[in-house]
C-alpha cells in the first residue's frame, strides 16, 4: 500500500531500524534516532542494490517517488544509480581546481605514506599550486605539466623538476582514482626527460673525511651546522631522517 503523508508522520522510532514501503522499490527506514530516511531497492544484472536517496521530511514523499523515477530510469539503461553516487561522493566536485585536489591529496595520500613532507608541501606551494592552481583538474593537459616542469629545470634545478614531475605524477594519478581524469598527462613526460641522476658510486677516502671535518670545523658556519654535518658524516643517514630522528631511534 502506498505510503501518505498522515501516515509518514506517525511513524515512531523502535529500538532496531524497521522498513515501511510504499510503491516500486521506494521505502522509508525508520532508525531508532526517529530519522527517517528515503531509499529505493532495485535489481541490475541479477543483483540487488540500494539507493538511499535523502530524509523525511526534507524530501518529501513527491520528491523521493521523483528521485526514484529518474534512478528507475538509469536502472533501465543499465546503468547503476548506487555505484554513481558513489563514484561522486570518492571524485568530489567535478569542477575542483588543481590547488583543491592537491589539499585533498596532500591530507589523504601525501601525509599517510611519508613521514618527511617539507619539500612535497614546498613543491606544492612555489612550484605547482602558483601556476596551475586555478585551473581545474579535469582541464589539465601535458602541456601544463610540461610548462611546470620546464620552469624549473631552465632554472638550472633538473633534480628538482624530476620531484616536481614525480609529485605531479603521484597527484594525478589520484585523481585518475578518484574519476576526475581518465588517464594522467604526466605520462606524456617520461621522467628520463626531465632528469636522470648520475651514477655516485665513489666514496670518500679517509684523508678526504678528515680534511673536511677539519674545514667544516675552521669554517664560520653555525656550531649547530658543525654538529649536524659531523653526525650525518658519522651516521651516513640522509638530512631529513636526522630531522626527524627521536631518541627510541638512537642506539648508544
Amino acid at each position: 500500500m502506498a505510503l501518505t503523508d498522515t501516515a509518514l508522520k506517525a511513524l515512531k522510532p523502535k529500538a532496531a531500524s524497521y522498513i515501511v514501503t510504499d510503491d516500486r522499490g521506494l521505502y522509508a527506514e525508520v532508525l531508532p534516532t526517529g530519522s527517517i530516511v528515503w531509499r529505493y531497492r532495485y535489481r541490475l544484472s541479477g543483483r540487488r542494490e540500494k539507493l538511499t536517496l535523502g530524509k523525511y521530511p526534507a524530501l518529501t514523499l513527491k520528491h523521493a517517488r521523483l528521485k526514484r523515477d529518474e534512478a528507475a530510469q538509469a536502472v533501465a539503461l543499465g546503468q547503476s544509480p548506487a555505484q554513481k553516487k558513489q563514484l561522486a561522493k570518492v571524485a568530489g566536485p567535478e569542477n575542483a581546481t588543481v590547488a583543491q585536489f592537491a589539499a585533498r591529496f596532500f591530507r589523504d595520500i601525501q601525509e599517510r605514506d611519508r613521514k618527511d613532507n617539507t619539500m612535497t608541501r614546498r613543491y606544492l606551494d612555489k612550484d605547482i599550486v602558483p601556476h596551475i592552481g586555478a585551473r581545474q583538474v579535469r582541464q589539465i593537459t601535458a602541456e601544463d605539466v610540461r610548462c611546470v616542469v620546464w620552469r624549473k629545470k631552465e632554472q638550472g634545478f633538473d633534480a628538482a623538476a624530476g620531484q616536481i614531475r614525480g609529485l605531479l605524477k603521484r597527484m594525478l594519478d589520484y585523481a585518475v582514482t578518484c574519476g576526475l581524469l581518465a588517464h594522467n598527462p604526466v605520462t606524456a613526460l617520461p621522467m628520463r626527460h626531465v632528469y636522470r641522476a648520475a651514477a655516485r658510486d665513489r666514496a670518500l677516502t679517509p684523508e678526504e673525511i678528515q680534511l673536511f671535518l677539519r674545514s667544516a670545523q675552521a669554517s664560520n658556519i653555525r656550531r649547530q651546522f658543525k654538529i649536524a654535518l659531523h653526525l650525518i658524516l658519522m651516521t651516513l643517514v640522509r638530512k631529513s631522517e636526522l630531522l626527524l630522528a627521536q631518541w627510541k631511534d638512537v642506539h648508544l
